[in-house]
């Protein structure tokens, strides 16, 4: 089995601020497209300072995905495979039928002791 790391607060909390900034990023440019629809004015392209906020969030965000995630699986059924027990392999638990029909067949029968 694999040692379980301890989760991992920085990357957490950057996350959450990553998240945070990349909304703020987008409620700045709906407001901005409102006020150019208001004063009529001409589309010229988003402020420099939303699109340096919105690529700060996603690589914060990016950054804080990277350092929650866990390590890689391998991709080989083998190595999977291998970990497993074959009991565990062979249960299959939607076979198991308990309602069978060796009540009625075996009904009259008596056991003699």
């Amino acid at each position: 089995m694999a040692v379980q790391q301890a989760p991992s607060y920085l990357g957490r909390l950057a996350c959450v601020l990553g998240f945070l900034f990349l909304f703020h990023s987008g409620y700045s440019t709906f407001e901005h497209l409102s006020y150019l629809k208001a004063v009529d004015g001409h589309e010229s392209g988003l402020p420099l300072d939303i699109t340096i906020e919105l690529i700060m969030s996603v690589a914060l965000f990016g950054l804080g995905i990277v350092m929650v995630a866990d390590d890689f699986k391998e991709i080989l059924m083998e190595t999977e495979m291998a970990k497993q027990s074959i009991e565990s392999l062979d249960a299959r638990p939607s076979f198991y039928a308990f309602d069978h029909r060796g009540r009625a067949v075996f009904r009259n029968v008596v056991l003699k002791n």
